[in-house]
């Protein structure tokens, strides 16, 4: 009954030209007739529903409180289904089960694309008067690149890698707090004070979330070629980025545990058994660690000749499906998304702002009171890194980015860790590209 009562809906609005006709895609002519262009619709006050598959993992109570709830008020006679990537709730089964998807949450794009539900969204940027130049560049750059100088959808807010640190460890062993605009070099040199062993117990000077700092590192090195996805961890870039990172866990006491990376062992000491002093990551994390460490942040570090560049921005965006019978109306959510009003709510919910003009970030996570007095500022790099496109492999990239770091860890040099790792991608890929 919801369905066929969503299909009346659907060519009623279709008979008076505002969103695609029953059935079809999007109605190329909407908005005209012989004589000439109707009058405008208000589409808010039209029954609507919108389908938004959240891929980012987070649970829908919470996705209602970061932006459903707002779409609820904001579009009072809409209705939206937030399906969160969670169970047999994922993109093919949503698909094959018949679901029309009407927006794509996700970071990359490359669920998106993986399933061909990318869409240029170009006409409706300019049928709708969007100012592009409101957002933050490096965000509307990386999506001319995803879309040969199209666009698929836009973002709505951003993370950046910053380093997290625990001042009671930093307090007990006498060395002062990690400070904005370090070194990469003076970061290592911070790990190796705090790497001992104290009463019995060992202590990790940093940890970090090692293919994240891979993925949005300061050098705007992407990891694989943006048409073929093959491998460039041999690029002298990229293999700065590499070794660079990979030289922390080489530092007597601070390796990897057991010679295996996985996100957990290196995050939970730091959080959870308080035996890391530092830890790089992405943004974000402050309610995971607000009630068991005592921590605060400062800025991603910068090579010598980068210093001013943080990582690169790794934003959030709401891809609009091309599959969407609704486009008009969820380019609206999307407008709405990418809004002063919206933005100052998200700011004020520890969210980082998308736009260019910044001043709605003077409210940052007013409404979380377990962040006041932290140097939440050092979030917001002053300038972010030159972006780098993600492949639809990215996933197999990081896989074996992070057994070649196994690898290194375990002895081997980097050179022949990473060719073997670009093997092992450049074979992946190209089965994937055979099926």
């Amino acid at each position: 009954m919801l369905n066929k009562r969503w299909t009346i809906a659907a060519c009623m609005l279709a008979a008076v030209g505002t969103i695609s006709a029953c059935g079809g895609g999007a109605n190329p002519k909407a908005g005209n007739d012989q004589a000439g262009e109707t009058p405008s619709v208000d589409l808010t006050k039209i029954p609507v529903h919108l389908v938004i598959h959240d891929t980012t993992g987070e649970k829908v109570e919470l996705l209602m409180d970061k932006y459903g709830n707002k779409l609820k008020e904001k579009f009072p006679n809409w209705t939206f289904e937030i399906v969160p990537k969670v169970d047999s709730k994922t993109l093919p089964n949503l698909i094959a089960g018949g679901t029309t998807i009407d927006m794509v949450v996700e970071s990359t794009g490359v669920s998106t694309m993986e399933y061909d539900l990318q869409g240029d969204i170009s006409d409706l940027i300019a049928k709708h008067k969007y100012d592009l130049n409101r957002l933050e560049p490096t965000a509307v750059e990386i999506q001319r690149k995803m879309a040969n100088g199209g666009i698929y959808g836009l973002p709505t807010w951003t993370r950046s890698m910053i380093l997290y640190y625990n001042k009671d460890l930093f307090d007990m062993f006498g060395v002062s707090y990690p400070k904005d605009g370090m070194t990469w070099d003076e970061l290592y040199d911070v790990t190796r004070k705090m790497t001992r062993t104290e009463g019995g117990q060992s202590y990790k000077g940093l940890t970090m979330a090692f293919e994240f700092g891979l993925m949005l590192n300061q050098l705007g090195a992407p990891s694989q070629d943006a048409k073929s996805g093959k491998a460039l961890f041999l690029d002298d870039t990229f293999k700065k980025a590499f070794e660079n990172q990979s030289r922390f866990y080489q530092i007597a006491g601070n390796g990897l545990p057991g010679d295996r990376f996985y996100l957990d062992n290196q995050q939970n000491p730091f959080y959870k058994n308080k035996t890391v002093a530092m830890f790089l990551t992405l943004s974000g994390a402050e309610k995971i660690y607000k009630d068991s460490v005592n921590w605060d942040v400062a800025e991603f570090p910068v090579f010598e000749d980068k210093k001013g560049i943080g990582s690169q921005s790794y934003p959030t965006y709401f891809f609009l499906s091309k599959a969407s019978k609704n486009r008009d109306a969820a380019f609206q959510v999307l407008s709405y998304l990418t809004s002063d009003e919206y933005q100052s709510f998200a700011s004020r919910s520890g969210i980082i702002t998308i736009l260019k003009d910044t001043s709605v970030m003077k409210q940052f996570a007013a409404d979380l009171p377990y962040v006041q007095g932290k140097r939440i500022q050092a979030m917001i790099p002053a300038k972010y890194a030159e972006p780098t496109l993600k492949t639809k492999y990215n996933a197999i990239a990081n896989k074996e980015l992070l057994a070649a770091l196994e690898a290194v860890a375990k002895g081997t040099d980097v050179n022949t860790a990473l060719r073997e790792a670009a093997e092992r991608n450049d074979k992946q890929v190209g089965a994937e590209q055979g099926k």
